[in-house]
């Protein structure tokens, strides 16, 4: 609404730092999508060699993680790094996002101090969960469905 009033007005604004970030890094939507499937499918092939090295829990575990992250960086070229922080930021999800984050540190912390492999195993898997739930909270009543269907498996 207030740049129709400046444009009415005949005013002129003076362009902010984030103004000129804008400008300098806005892309297409054919550079978004180039960007898009390049970092994802860089993601994919992480995931992919670390089931390769599913013998070896710490390479397993570095490149699963190295995966999750660029997979999470390709969805930014989808929508913008700012507006993908905003969402992941927003209250229904800001918990999932956080602890996914944290679940992603702390299996780095572990293949890089050499923590005890089964440890190492455990954080994968609460990554993988933790992912699970992330990406669940973009989808309307998903995490209570995946509570059901897990309290269901649980209760068998």
């Amino acid at each position: 609404m207030d740049s129709f009033k400046r444009l009415v007005s005949g005013e002129q604004k003076e362009p902010s730092l984030m103004d000129d970030l804008n400008e300098q890094f806005s892309l297409t939507y054919q550079q978004r999508a180039i960007g898009w499937v390049i970092c994802a499918g860089v993601g994919l092939l992480l995931d992919f060699l670390g089931f390769i090295f599913l013998l070896n829990p710490g390479m397993f575990a570095l490149l699963y993680t190295l995966g999750n992250i660029t997979m999470l960086c390709s969805t930014a070229f989808i929508v913008g790094p700012m507006k993908q922080v905003k969402n992941m930021c927003k209250p229904t999800r800001i918990i999932c996002m956080l602890i996914f984050l944290l679940s992603m540190a702390l299996t780095l912390a572990g293949v890089f101090e050499g923590w005890p492999t089964i440890l190492i195993i455990l954080l994968v898997l609460f990554q993988f969960c933790a992912l699970l739930y992330y990406c669940f909270s973009y989808i309307p009543y998903g995490r209570q469905c995946l509570r059901g269907i897990c309290g269901r498996v649980v209760a068998v």
